[in-house]
C-alpha cells in the first residue's frame, strides 16, 4: 500500500491500523518458528530457529512498549509508570498463573514416564513455581515445563525497566538520542559476546537486546519512514529469501546454529518496514499468521509441555506443536482475552 507524501489523517490512521495488523502477523511468524523448532527438535535439524523467533518477538515487544509509553494520556511520569505496569500485569499474569497451576496435575501424573528431562519430578516443579510467579526463571534452573518461561521473564523484566529508561531519555532530542541509542549498542554487544562466554544465554542482560532495539526504532519511526517505498517492497520480498535461507541452513545441524540466529536477525528490518508502512501479509497465510499472532502468548505457554518436556514420544512432537495451538487458543479465550485493552478487543 503506497501512502503519498500528502497523506490525509484518515490515510495515516489506516496506515497505522494496517501496521498493527502487520505486527500481529510477524508475531505469529515468530511463534511459528518456535513451534517448528520445538516440534522437530528431536531431529537435530532445526537448531537456532526458535531463538530467531524469540528475538523477533522481543523486537516487536520493544516497539509496542515505546508506543504504549509515548501515547499514554497520563499527566505525570509516575502515573505513566503505574498505568503501564498495571496494564502489563493485568494482561499477562492471569494466563501465566493458571498455566502454572494447571500443569501441577500433569506433572504429577506423567512424572514417571521414561526419558523425561532431568528435574521432571513433582517436588522440583513445586520449587520452581515461585520463580515462575516472580518472573525469575531465566536466572535459575527450573523444570523443562517451566523452562520456556525464561523469555517471558526477560520480557517482564524489561517492562519493569522501560518506564525508567523512557524517563531517563527526558524530552530533549539530544538526550533521547544518547540514552535510546547507546543502550541498544551496549546490549547488542553483550548479546554478541554471550556465545563466547558459553553460559547465561537466558539472562536478561544477554537476551534482551532486540527489545531495546525495537524500543529505539519506534522512537526513530519518522526517520525510518523516509525509506523509499520501492526499498520497502524489496526488503519485504527479501524477507522470504532470508526465511528460506534459515530453513536451508538448519539442514546442516548444530554446527550452523550461530549462523542461523545471526541470519534471522536480518528479519527485524522487514518486520519494521511492514509495520511502519502498513504492509501486512495477504491471503490465507496472512490471516493464519494474524490469528497466531493474536494468541501467541497463550500458545507459547502450552507448546513446551507438548514437545520438549517429552511427555509425548518424540514421533508425536510435531502433532504436539499443533495441539498446543488448539489448547493455547482455548486458553486465550478464557484467561487472556477478558483482560485485553478495549483497543485490542476491537
Amino acid at each position: 500500500m503506497n501512502i503519498p507524501a500528502s497523506a490525509t489523517p484518515t490515510a495515516a490512521s489506516e496506515q497505522d491500523r494496517l501496521g498493527s495488523i502487520a505486527l500481529d502477523q510477524w508475531r505469529g511468524l515468530a511463534l511459528l518458528m518456535v513451534l517448528i523448532s520445538h516440534g522437530f527438535f528431536f531431529t537435530d535439524r532445526v537448531n537456532g530457529i526458535g531463538r530467531v523467533g524469540v528475538n523477533l518477538f522481543f523486537f516487536i515487544s520493544g516497539i509496542l512498549v515505546f508506543r504504549s509509553l509515548s501515547r499514554t494520556r497520563a499527566k505525570t511520569s509516575w502515573e505513566r509508570t503505574i498505568s503501564f505496569w498495571r496494564r502489563r500485569l493485568r494482561r499477562l499474569y492471569p494466563a501465566l498463573l493458571t498455566y502454572t497451576l494447571a500443569m501441577l496435575p500433569v506433572v504429577w501424573l506423567l512424572r514417571r514416564r521414561p526419558n523425561l528431562p532431568p528435574g521432571s519430578d513433582f517436588a522440583t516443579y513445586l520449587k520452581g513455581m515461585p520463580l515462575a510467579f516472580s518472573y525469575m526463571v531465566n536466572y535459575f534452573e527450573v523444570p523443562m515445563s517451566l523452562g520456556h518461561l525464561w523469555s517471558l521473564a526477560c520480557e517482564m523484566q524489561f517492562y519493569l525497566l522501560a518506564p525508567v529508561i523512557y524517563l531517563l531519555g527526558g524530552v530533549a532530542e539530544r538526550r533521547r538520542l544518547a540514552v535510546f541509542g547507546v543502550l541498544p549498542m551496549v546490549l547488542m554487544g553483550m548479546g554478541l559476546a554471550q556465545p563466547f562466554i558459553g553460559k547465561w544465554k537466558y539472562h536478561f542482560e544477554f537476551a534482551v537486546w532486540p527489545m531495546m532495539l525495537g524500543f529505539c526504532c519506534e522512537y526513530e519511526r519518522d526517520y525510518f519512514r523516509k525509506v523509499p517505498k520501492l526499498w520497502v517492497t524489496v526488503l519485504l520480498w527479501c524477507s522470504m529469501g532470508i526465511s528460506g535461507a534459515i530453513l536451508c541452513a538448519t539442514v546442516f545441524g548444530i554446527e550452523v546454529k550461530s549462523l542461523v540466529i545471526a541470519t534471522g536477525a536480518l528479519l527485524l528490518l522487514p518486520c519494521l518496514m511492514a509495520y511502519l508502512f502498513g504492509r501486512p501479509m495477504s491471503g490465507v497465510f496472512g490471516r493464519a499468521m494474524r490469528w497466531l499472532g493474536e494468541r501467541t502468548y497463550s500458545i507459547y505457554l502450552w507448546q513446551q509441555p507438548f514437545t520438549l518436556c517429552n511427555f509425548l514420544p518424540n514421533f508425536f512432537h510435531p502433532a504436539g506443536a499443533l495441539m498446543s495451538v488448539v489448547v493455547g487458543g482455548v486458553w486465550f479465550y478464557f484467561f487472556e482475552r477478558p483482560f485485553l485493552s478495549a483497543n485490542r478487543h476491537k
